[in-house]
């Protein structure tokens, strides 16, 4: 029988393998992100900033989890933006696109099809439709008038499968698009302070 304290100090030191090796990826992976930004990155950036209506994101996964977040965040840089999930927009709410709005679609795979039915949606009623996608081969990624590409390894992921990795390059790639449509609209601490005037953010932008 393995005593106790043996156990432990074994289920510490493989613990911390584990851990040092999922940050290690994640550290590569934004490494590379950030040596490859390139030209679509910057188109993709322009159109967050010119959106003159809103920028609607869907996803569905893992995705949509990063689709929630972005659209929170562009949304307190200065663009307003809105999740609309597929289960949502699949039954009619789709209603409220306008042609000045944006709609962006999230899928690692570029292959799910709620939200391959969302930018068929979308491109019928005549919206800019722009693919975040890892896979440029992707249906989805051919149906959008436009796509950012953000490659990430499949071996990155947990068990190979479950978005981990690639769920930090996505939000990653969000946040530094959040960061230039920021500066471009002079939204500043000023501004954030008056519609976020709850919490213990709320209390630092407004003593």
């Amino acid at each position: 029988m393995v005593p106790a304290e043996k156990l432990k100090d074994d289920f510490f030191h493989s613990s911390i393998k584990i851990a040092k090796d999922t940050l290690q990826k994640d550290v590569k992976t934004l490494q590379s992100l950030s040596k490859n930004l390139g030209q679509s990155f910057v188109e993709t950036a322009r159109k967050l900033c010119n959106c003159q209506g809103l920028v609607w994101i869907t996803a569905v996964g893992t995705s949509a989890a990063v689709g929630m977040r972005f659209a929170h965040i562009l949304t307190c840089s200065g663009q307003r933006s809105m999740f609309l999930s597929p289960s949502d927009g699949l039954h009619g709410h789709t209603n409220i696109f306008c042609q000045q709005d944006l709609l962006i679609a999230i899928s690692r795979g570029g292959e799910s099809r709620e939200v391959i039915q969302m930018v068929e949606i979308a491109d019928h009623l005549g919206i800019d439709t722009l693919a975040f996608v890892s896979n440029p081969d992707s249906q989805m990624a051919r149906i959008c008038k436009s796509s950012l590409l953000i490659p990430c390894k499949q071996e990155d992921e947990l068990m190979g499968y479950l978005a981990t990795t690639s769920t930090i390059a996505y939000s990653a790639i969000c946040d530094a698009l959040c960061a230039v449509v920021a500066r471009e609209k002079k939204f500043s601490p000023e501004n954030f302070a008056k519609i976020h005037p709850g919490g213990a953010v709320g209390k630092i932008l407004n003593p």
